[in-house]
């Protein structure tokens, strides 16, 4: 079918051809940019236009497409339209089976692409890169409010500067949110984001998905949903999403002690991270609160794997007494292995400020320092049970420590603070940790090992098996196959 094509003809403002000529028109119009074409063309696929941006500055009515050929694009871009529920999203997209570069190298800096106040606009599959001397400016940065906006299957990489960063969403409109938001398959890497963040939400935005993500070699933290910042949102703050199926390495922060966490709720509610890989980061995976008075309240962290990270593996809680809080959250089914690989203290488990939240049915391998759980003050009302614990030595050497009072071994922990009651101290019986496989063997004490109470277990578990329901299901975040 063929698409009814406008043009400028050079000149002036866009129009539509003729109906009347096209006989099986679509409802959309097609417009081509190639590196060899000319913004005077009409924007066909024989006559493309040169610019990524004159090709959205002529496809400015609902259900337009800018479909952009290889090539390598100087310029910054910005969405001057949106779509319509009714005639569909403006996209901005490469042509298939090719990766067009928009390349900043040698531009002042600014964001790369952005979309301000816009709704119903997609950018699909391009590579991002060459950004230099950035002070707060992004590969795509998203602005003010704004509803059905895509963001998939681009590379992002080599942004240099202070938080210069890869995907930023910042829900600026206390009139309106950024809504039905989707942040799927890009990779942001090799880039320096701190002291911000590699991708992150933050203020009015709800209604989110933020799924199969890759995100590694970047100087802070990998993925972060905050609420809280004055400065972004005086009222509202990242809620109601999803975080599933990233994986984030080697997000290490180069200010202070080095504290980022691979993913990071900062003072954000109502999301849902599960079945998330993260390894190689200051800190695994983290919920947290930085800002006073405000509470990350009803998270669901579950089905994750955390391992291998430098400082800590699993925490929550606000990091001071003149902070913020962590409350009715629940930690369920991950596993959670040999992180504090420095030798930090923070072990697999780190509880701060925070109470009343859940934490069961999860897997904890101590790395060689054998600590487990590291509980600073502020940790009230928490419960901690069905759990699996591990060190690779006896559980009498194990190390917890629960509002300070440090208890050496397993049982010495159990007795003194009435956590645990139903939790084992043995090993797990992984497939091979040694590959990354966390999956359980025959056998493994893990096996139906967990609490069957409504919100203690993930319902599906990392590789979407159905968990029991009514009868106590597995340990971990694999479910073991019969």
């Amino acid at each position: 079918m063929n698409a009814v094509k406008r043009h400028t003809g050079g000149q002036g403002a866009p129009r539509r051809l003729n109906v009347e000529r096209l006989e099986d028109r679509c409802l959309l119009a097609e417009f081509f940019v190639d590196p060899g074409g000319d913004d005077a063309n009409s924007g066909s696929l024989a006559a493309p236009f040169e610019s990524i941006q004159h090709g959205l500055d002529v496809a400015t009515s609902p259900g337009d497409i800018v479909t952009v050929r290889a090539g390598t694009y100087r310029e910054h871009v910005e969405f001057p339209a949106s779509g319509s529920a009714a005639s569909g999203h403006i996209t901005l997209r490469s042509f298939a089976g090719e990766r067009p570069k928009l390349d900043a190298t040698g531009m002042s800096a600014d964001h790369m692409v952005l979309i301000e106040n816009k709704s119903f606009v997609k950018l699909i599959g391009f590579e991002i890169t060459g950004l230099a001397g950035a002070n707060d400016h992004s590969g795509v940065r998203i602005e003010g409010a704004g509803t059905n906006i895509e963001i998939r299957n681009n590379k992002i990489h080599d942004l240099r500067g202070a938080s210069a960063m890869g995907v930023t969403v910042y829900g600026t409109s206390t009139r309106a949110p950024v809504a039905n938001l989707v942040i799927d398959g890009n990779e942001i890497y090799d880039s320096e984001p701190a002291p911000s963040e590699a991708l992150t939400l933050n203020g009015n935005v709800t209604a989110f998905e933020v799924t199969n993500n890759l995100i590694h070699d970047v100087n802070n933290i990998g993925i972060d949903l905050i609420a809280g910042e004055r400065d972004i949102n005086r009222r509202y703050g990242a809620r109601n999403g999803v975080v599933r199926g990233n994986e984030v390495y080697r997000a290490r922060s180069t200010y202070e002690d080095g504290f980022a966490a691979g993913i990071y709720i900062d003072g954000a509610s109502d999301i849902i991270l599960e079945n998330n890989i993260v390894h190689e980061n200051d800190v695994g995976i983290e919920v947290g609160a930085e800002n006073r008075g405000v509470t990350a309240s009803r998270n669901i962290v579950r089905n994750n794997l955390i391992y291998e990270n430098d400082k800590a593996g699993l925490g929550f809680g606000g990091y001071a007494r003149n902070r913020g809080r962590v409350r009715y959250s629940s930690f369920v089914n991950n596993t959670v292995y040999k992180n504090d690989t420095l030798g930090a203290g923070f072990g697999q488990l780190w509880i701060q400020y925070a109470s009343n939240n859940v934490v069961t049915s999860n897997i904890f391998w101590a790395s060689e320092n054998q600590v487990l759980i590291a509980s600073d003050a502020g940790n009230v009302q928490n419960v901690v049970d069905y759990n699996l614990y591990f060190s690779g030595a006896d559980a009498a050497t194990a190390e917890f420590t629960w509002n300070r009072r440090e208890s050496a071994g397993f049982a010495t922990y159990r007795a003194a603070t009435r956590q645990d009651s139903h939790s084992q101290f043995s090993d797990p019986l992984f497939v091979s940790a040694a590959a990354a496989d966390f999956q359980l063997q025959a056998g493994s004490p893990a096996i139906g090992a967990g609490s069957h109470t409504t919100g203690q277990f993930a319902p599906k578990d990392f590789a979407g098996v159905t968990r029991p329901q009514g009868a106590a299901p597995d340990v971990g975040a694999f479910e073991r196959r019969v």
